[in-house]
């Protein structure tokens, strides 16, 4: 039976699979909603879903393998779906930037239709976030906002803060560069041959930023502040104010998180990315006392959902499976290696680390 998607409830199991605009369904039939999946739908625009009112139970003639493979390919689904609407959003983002740079004010209501669907995605499937640092395709500076702000988010929601909270921290992470509009353009095209100069003018952006959204409405005092502090350190290191410890608002601490694992793991023309599980690690032990800790772990935890069977592929090219993860030492599991019985410790073997799940 067909309804709106606007009437539908928990519990409600699909008859038949939604599709996106891929070959493979966004979410696949027989699934029991969740308030999450009836989320994604609006996000994504579905207008109504063919439902039945109670769990079918799968036949158990069902082949598991069968059902396995259906997963996966949904999955699989997903993920390009996801992708595609991705870029698209990336350039949504880029028209706007350009707007910025000719003088046009910030259209926020714009800007959340940019980031909200995404992030309604990404809170759902949260293994998308493994991916993110590989799609700049030449692009990053216009990548970076949309990561920034999906990542804010989800750290935002493993912190447990409220929704309209969350959503502020998406905002604040997309809105965070919107500054570098106002730097010239012969500074941001070389902004990797840095000088004494261009470094001063790149650290400018934080209060252009902060400019370009005080009058914002539909924007909290605490994005604002997160915007115009998201390069605050809390030792102190820090600019625009050097502000440290508790000067610095909670959203703050957040985004400077999601901003500084991002620019250390994207893909960028000088090559100088970090992989995401390095880059953790490296957060959480040598910038330690420089971001809030707490942040941090629910970034490694986002990163770290991993189950046993897990496929990796190790720094020294080697490939795995996880066979068991270590709540003290969450990036550094036990992994099995492929075509024998090892097994490494990375947690004793140091010099080795996960440079990617397969």
């Amino acid at each position: 039976m067909y309804i709106k998607v606007e009437e539908l409830q928990a519990g409600n199991v699909l008859q038949e699979d939604v599709m996106g605009k891929t070959s493979c369904p966004l979410i696949a039939k027989h699934t029991i909603l969740t308030d999450r999946h009836i989320e994604l739908l609006k996000a994504f625009l579905i207008q109504e879903v063919d439902v039945q009112m109670e769990d079918p139970a799968l036949s158990e003639t069902t082949d598991p393998s069968d059902q396995k493979d259906h997963e996966k390919d949904a999955m699989n689904s997903l993920k390009e779906d996801f992708s595609r609407r991705y870029i698209e959003c990336e350039q949504q983002y880029n028209k706007e930037f350009l707007k910025w740079q000719a003088g046009m004010s910030i259209d926020i209501v714009k800007i959340r239709e940019i980031i909200l669907p995404l992030l309604e995605y990404a809170r759902l499937h949260s293994d998308v976030y493994l991916q993110l640092h590989t799609w700049t395709g030449g692009h990053y500076r216009f990548h970076h906002p949309l990561a920034v702000g999906l990542i804010s988010g989800v750290i935002a929601e493993k912190l447990n803060l409220e929704n309209g909270m969350i959503i502020q921290a998406a905002l604040a992470g997309i809105l965070a560069d919107c500054g570098l509009a106002k730097i010239p353009m012969n500074i941001l095209k070389n902004s990797s041959f840095s000088t004494s100069e261009t470094e001063k003018e790149l650290r400018k952006h934080p209060l252009h930023s902060y400019n370009m959204v005080k009058d914002l409405k539909l924007l909290k005092q605490e994005a604002k502040i997160a915007i115009f502090q998201h390069h605050e350190r809390l030792d102190g290191t820090g600019y625009s104010m050097g502000d440290k410890g508790e000067k610095i608002h909670p959203l703050s601490r957040i985004v400077a998180v999601a901003d500084t694992f991002y620019s250390m793991t994207a893909q960028k023309d000088d090559q100088s990315q970090i992989p995401p599980f390095k880059a953790l690690e490296v957060l959480k032990e040598d910038y330690f006392g420089k971001f809030d800790i707490e942040a941090v772990k629910a970034l490694i935890a986002i990163f770290t959902k991993m189950g046993p069977g897990t496929e990796v592929r190790l720094s020294n090219g080697q490939r795995g499976s996880i066979i068991f993860m270590k709540q003290q030492y969450p990036t550094r599991p036990l992994v099995q290696l492929a075509g024998n019985n090892n097994i490494v410790d990375l947690e004793k073997m140091r010099e080795l680390y996960i440079e990617e799940i397969l």
